[in-house]
C-alpha cells in the first residue's frame, strides 16, 4: 500500500466552490494533490491511499482520509474533489474514530502528530535536504510526508522527528505538493 499524508491549512469548514483558493484556504491545492495521489488516466490508484489533516478554521484539527481503492462516483477535477471535501467536513465527528463521508472517503478528528504516530516506522518526509529518492531503499509500505505552500509548522516538524522519518529528496529544487506526489508515484511505479 502506498500512501500519502498532506499538512494542510485548508478549512475545516464551509467554502466556495468557485474560489477553492481563497475561501477554503487553499483547497484547491489539497484537491489537486487528491487527483495526484490517486487518479491514473482513465483509472484510480487501488493501492494508493492519501490523507489530508485541514488545520484552517473553524475547527481544526479534522483529517480526511480518500481511498483509492474505495472511490465510487468522484472525478479527478478540482471542484469535483471540493465538493467531497465539503462533504466530508460536514460530517459530524467526535473524537478519533473514522466517520464515513461517503465510498471511499473517511473524516476524524486525528490531529497531524497523532497519525504520524500510527504510521511510525514506515514515515518518509519530502525535503529537498534528504537523500535522493533514485538511491534510497524504501519501507515496504512507504507513508509520504508533505507539507502544503505553507509548508509544515517547525512545531509539528520537531514532534515528528520523535518518529525518525526518512527524509528524501526529489532534487535540489522546491515544487508544488501536487507535482512532489506526481514525481513520487512515478518513482514507485518504476519501482514496481
Amino acid at each position: 500500500m502506498r500512501t500519502f499524508v498532506l499538512y494542510s491549512q485548508g478549512s475545516t469548514g464551509t467554502f466556495n466552490l468557485n474560489d477553492l483558493p481563497s475561501s477554503g484556504h487553499r483547497i484547491d491545492t489539497v484537491a489537486r494533490c487528491v487527483n495526484a495521489s490517486l487518479w491514473l488516466s482513465y483509472a484510480l490508484r487501488h493501492d494508493t491511499r492519501f490523507y489530508v489533516v485541514l488545520n484552517g478554521p473553524p475547527d481544526p484539527p479534522k483529517t480526511l482520509l480518500f481511498e483509492g481503492g474505495g472511490l465510487e462516483g468522484v472525478t479527478p477535477d478540482e471542484r469535483n474533489i471540493g465538493a467531497w471535501i465539503l462533504k466530508a467536513n460536514a460530517v459530524p465527528v467526535r473524537g478519533k474514530d473514522w466517520a464515513r463521508a461517503q465510498k471511499g472517503l473517511h473524516v476524524s478528528k486525528k490531529s497531524f502528530h497523532e497519525l504520524m504516530r500510527e504510521f511510525k516506522g514506515s514515515l518518509c518526509l519530502l525535503s529537498e535536504k534528504g537523500k535522493d529518492i533514485r538511491t534510497v531503499e524504501l519501507p515496504a509500505n512507504p507513508v509520504f510526508v508533505l507539507g502544503d505552500s505553507l509548508d509544515i509548522p517547525k512545531g509539528e516538524l520537531k514532534l515528528l522527528d520523535k518518529y525518525k522519518p526518512l527524509r528524501v529528496s526529489l532534487g535540489k529544487r522546491s515544487y508544488l505538493a501536487s507535482h512532489c506526489i506526481t514525481l513520487v508515484n512515478n518513482e514507485m511505479d518504476r519501482r514496481g
